[in-house]
């Protein structure tokens, strides 16, 4: 019996499968079992849910290179504290986008100054000024274009969006695949899904804000990396979710409710920066899991300026270790100082 779509039910071919990331490839999942959504609900959930989550994160994944299942960061326009535009690449490079022309009149003629963020723009700058002034001597012009680097002292504004209505959506899609993935259960329909996730976005929901890891996790720390945890609690049959991504965002909470009986603990955890999976590294401890009000657990939306301060850290923290030390090392190759910005949460 071939497998069948868990949103509308049709056999799943090889023409129709797809990839059912549980976290975004975007924000660098790798696991991505098949056999679960067509490609038409799969993008259902994408529209809905992943890309809402994928936004939420800005330009923090092509600022950090988040290593991605298939293909690069794209490169991102960001502006700078004094006003720049800046085109900021996954290699960790930065390039200034804003295009200048500007004529002035001089006492032997007129000043004109090109600035551009690309070598083709720069000379239909210059083809424009040269049909301004026809004197203008094209070849003498281009030879003094140069590269100017950004102020050393200037930072770029970057800015994530973790609120309920952001990132919800797409920690319950990823709990739901994961479910499947692990248990071979949904615990919720298709069309229930739809309508939890446009609830949770409306109104939030049982949902929490961890700032450190799930109580009663053990392992080893993975600053920079992904975990899917699903555990049931015994005496309550509840059934407690945790989604982290990229080490920074880390929501939790009570995912269904009376299930006695329904005794499961599912572990995902992978290492963006040792590019490895590391779920056997990790257990739980019952005894300190199964005593938490998880209804109270963590933070929650009224936390705001704990979280905020919170996050703030976290992403400073990781782009001093993962885009100076990439910059540094870049730099110490080609004998040169690093041409940085500073990101400024």
């Amino acid at each position: 019996m071939p497998k069948r779509c868990r949103g509308c039910d049709q056999p799943l071919t090889k023409d129709n499968d797809s990839d059912a990331h549980v976290i975004p490839q975007a924000l660098g999942g790798r696991l991505a079992p098949r056999g679960i959504l067509c490609s038409k609900c799969n993008g259902v959930l994408n529209d809905v849910a992943d890309l809402p989550l994928v936004r939420a994160f800005g330009a923090w994944p092509t600022l950090l290179d988040v290593p991605r299942q298939h293909g690069k960061q794209p490169s991102k326009m960001v502006e700078t504290r004094k006003g720049y535009n800046v085109s900021l690449e996954s290699d960790g490079s930065m390039m200034r986008r804003d295009v200048v022309y500007d004529v002035a009149p001089i006492p032997d003629g007129h000043n004109v100054v090109i600035g551009a963020g690309h070598m083709k723009t720069a000379r239909q700058l210059i083809a424009k000024a040269k049909a301004a002034f026809p004197q203008l001597d094209v070849a003498e012009a281009e030879k003094h274009l140069k590269v100017v680097a950004l102020p050393p002292d200037d930072e770029i504004k970057l800015s994530v969006d973790f609120s309920p209505q952001a990132v919800f959506g797409g920690i319950l899609t990823a709990v739901w695949i994961f479910l499947i993935h692990t248990t071979g259960r949904a615990f919720l329909e298709f069309d229930a899904l739809l309508k939890c996730i446009k609830s949770m976005q409306e109104h939030g929901g049982t949902f929490r804000y961890f700032v450190e890891e799930l109580p009663g996790l053990k392992g080893p720390t993975v600053r920079f990396g992904h975990k899917v945890i699903a555990r049931s609690v015994p005496a309550t049959g509840e059934l407690i979710v945790y989604v982290e991504i990229l080490g920074v965002l880390k929501v939790g909470g009570l995912f269904a409710k009376g299930l006695p009986g329904h005794e499961l603990e599912h572990v995902y955890a992978y290492d963006l920066a040792q590019k490895a999976e590391r779920s056997s590294e990790f257990t739980i401890n019952g005894a300190l899991f199964d005593v938490q009000d998880w209804r109270k657990a963590g933070l929650g939306i009224a936390d705001a300026p704990a979280l905020r301060a919170h996050f703030g850290d976290v992403l400073t923290s990781l782009s001093e270790i993962y885009y100076k030390q990439r910059l540094a090392s870049v730099s110490s190759a080609d004998g040169e100082e690093p041409q940085s910005v500073k990101p400024a949460t």
